[in-house]
């Protein structure tokens, strides 16, 4: 790897910094309609970067703390941040740790691999004070969820079966929850009443939504008349919000459960409704698919039924989360033709008019794009994706003492072997007296030029230039560090290809609603991010190594990777980890749809491991069938890349 320093020049910025990267700026033209419908300036936000890569799994708190974790060309990578500052994780000694819960006291709780040489994969809590501690289980076991009681909801496997529903109390006595199911049992979440929700199976086959008392009782919450329900979110009046399938339908539906109500249908009147988040007023919100495989945001009360969120002509909407002054946060998707798409987080207050948080920020450096809001506490902090990664966003005007990054601009995610680029990363700081220095690596570990930095009264950019010299899958690296010591990190992984080889290339995103079963508290709408790089034909030993990345709804990286060609489909296989974990099987086929008069690229992925126990296939993502319940939304083709693209080179 190649590694440049540079300190920053006392000399001003020569006119106005420069302009977002070509698709910042697209989105921006795309966007323009929705800009005049904004509703007047109100509250701003200021920007916090926390982790390089967003996509993964990230949560928030009341006490503005979060924890996340991504995988990217560096592998596994996790932090929590104290509301100042990020703290790595760690493992149990292995290779990777999946976070799953995180309670108002900043108690973390997920899973890890530890360091035996058959590694086990373990339940643990971690603190910022205490660090890491496993939890009593055997071989594979989860911790899902945590309450500020400190009581923790999981699984954890017994002999002759895949997984039993338990639960951790305080002092880390293990109990199981219910009598043992017949393959398996899933706590997912729990509340304050350390009551749990999740799923169980019986010998029929059935999969049922299931509640679990304080005292490990167990009540069978049913189906909305299929043969497969989970219970996914909980909330202090100990409702349930999770998802079904439906008797003599392929549709798939949301539900909502109480004592008083029994469970009931939250349908969009589509083949597929989804619940992302319940909160402590009976309010759910989430997505449906309609007909025309358009979605649309929903808030479902139960008495008002399920209202559409308002959104923007020509764009798809979906609702992330929803806090308890009703405030929710998502996401707003405009086609923007090529492939491409153009994505905004917004706020709804209700059933307002979404708010552009774009428009909403405070001193954010050129090119910032924010594009999915995932969470929102009471306090009105979101966290969102963004083009430099996982943002928080804070109400008001003074974020963090750190430089605020906005994305490597102009680089795009697929560049050729030799290419000369000139890359920029644009930075604010709150303190216009702090002076910034930049580090750069490239991962293929070619010399490049030392990074520059201008910088005036706070406002900087920094200059970039870089020449590949090795093809595959490869990164970058920036580092942005005040004079006090202060710094803010940036990773994008970019596709080298070589024009003189036969290759598979891909970078992107499939598009929202993408199907798959319940990983963790992870909604199956989350989009999914791939990158892929494979050799075709030729002398292959003398190829890059061949690359896989997944991420979004879960992660996987491909380990052992097998590719072939028939015409402009690449047909690619192997093993991999899923969740960091060893494994697991992939088949993919990579369709190049520019190439065949301009049809869209298309990415089929299906991914399965074998039951320890019973030996059987388990599909954990299917993309081309759905993986959740049933055929529900057959009509929606989620293997149509969105955004980015797929290049099969002779």
């Amino acid at each position: 790897m190649a590694v440049a320093v540079t300190t920053a020049a006392s000399t001003a910025l020569c006119a106005v910094l420069s302009s977002a990267p070509a698709t910042a700026a697209a989105d921006s033209a795309t966007n323009s309609a929705a800009n005049s419908a904004i509703t007047p300036p109100g509250i701003v936000y200021s920007v916090v970067n926390l982790w390089p890569e967003s996509g993964g799994t990230a949560l928030l708190n009341e006490r503005g703390q979060a924890v996340f974790n991504s995988f990217n060309y560096y592998g596994a990578t996790n932090g929590f941040f104290d509301g100042d500052r990020v703290h790595p994780i760690g493992t149990l000694g292995g290779t990777y740790t999946l976070v799953r819960g995180l309670n108002n006291l900043g108690v973390v709780v997920g899973s890890s691999e530890d360091a035996a040489p058959r590694s086990n994969i373990l339940g643990f809590t971690w603190t910022a004070a205490g660090g890491m501690r496993a939890l009593p289980g055997t071989s594979v076991a989860s911790a899902e969820d945590i309450n500020d009681l400190q009581y923790i909801a999981g699984l954890n496997a017994e002999t002759g079966i895949s997984s039993r529903a338990v639960r951790w109390n305080p002092g880390g006595a293990l109990v199981p929850l219910g009598p043992q199911p017949f393959s398996l049992s899933i706590a997912h979440a729990i509340n304050r009443q350390n009551i749990a929700t999740g799923y169980g199976d019986a010998a029929s086959g059935a999969i049922t939504a299931m509640l679990w008392d304080a005292s490990g009782r167990r009540t069978d919450l049913g189906t909305l008349g299929g043969t497969r329900a989970f219970g996914l979110h909980i909330n202090e009046r100990t409702e349930v919000a999770g998802r079904s399938d439906t008797a003599n339908s392929p549709n798939e539906q949301a539900f909502f459960w109480s004592r008083l109500t029994g469970m009931v249908p939250i349908d969009g009147g589509g083949p597929l409704t989804d619940v992302t988040s319940l909160n402590d007023r009976s309010e759910a919100v989430g997505y449906a698919l309609r007909n025309d495989q358009r979605l649309f945001a929903y808030k479902w009360t139960p008495t008002g039924g399920l209202a559409r969120l308002p959104g923007y002509p020509l764009a798809d909407s979906f609702a992330s989360d929803i806090n308890n002054a009703g405030e929710i946060v998502g996401t707003v998707q405009w086609p923007g033709g090529q492939g491409a798409t153009f994505s905004r987080a917004v706020r709804w207050a209700g059933l307002t008019t979404p708010i552009d948080l774009n428009s909403r920020l405070y001193r954010a450096p050129p090119g910032l794009v924010v594009q999915y809001g995932q969470a929102i506490n009471e306090a009105g902090v979101i966290l969102a994706n963004s083009n430099a990664g996982l943002v928080m966003l804070r109400p008001g005007t003074r974020g963090t003492d750190a430089p605020v990054l906005g994305p490597i601009t102009t680089l795009p995610r697929t560049v050729e072997l030799g290419q000369d680029l000139t890359l920029t990363v644009n930075f604010i700081d709150n303190s216009p007296s702090q002076t910034h220095q930049a580090s750069v690596v490239w991962t293929d570990g070619c010399p490049s030029p030392a990074p520059i930095v201008r910088e005036a009264g706070g406002v900087g950019q920094v200059t970039l230039r870089h020449r590949f010299c090795a093809a595959g899958f490869q990164a970058v690296r920036v580092r942005v560090t005040d004079s006090a010591g202060r710094s803010t990190e940036l990773v994008q992984d970019v596709t080298v290809d070589d024009p003189a080889l036969a290759s598979v290339s891909g970078a992107g995103t499939l598009r929202l609603g993408t199907g798959a079963a319940p990983v963790g508290r992870a909604s199956s709408a989350a989009p999914l991010h791939f990158s892929l790089w494979a050799p075709l034909g030729g002398d292959t030993n003398r190829a890059p190594a061949k690359a896989l990345v997944l991420s979004g709804p879960f992660h996987f990286r491909g380990e052992q990777i097998g590719v072939s060609r028939a015409g402009q489909v690449a047909h690619v296989s192997g093993t991999g980890r899923f969740n960091g974990r060893a494994g697991y099987r992939f088949t993919l086929e990579a369709h190049d749809g520019g190439s065949q008069s301009g049809a869209p690229d298309r990415l089929q992925v299906r991914i399965t491991h074998v039951d320890a126990v019973t030996g059987a296939e388990v599909v954990d993502y299917d993309n081309a069938a759905p993986a959740t319940l049933t055929a529900a939304a057959a009509t929606l083709d989620r293997t149509v890349v969105d955004d980015g693209g797929v290049t099969l080179r002779d």
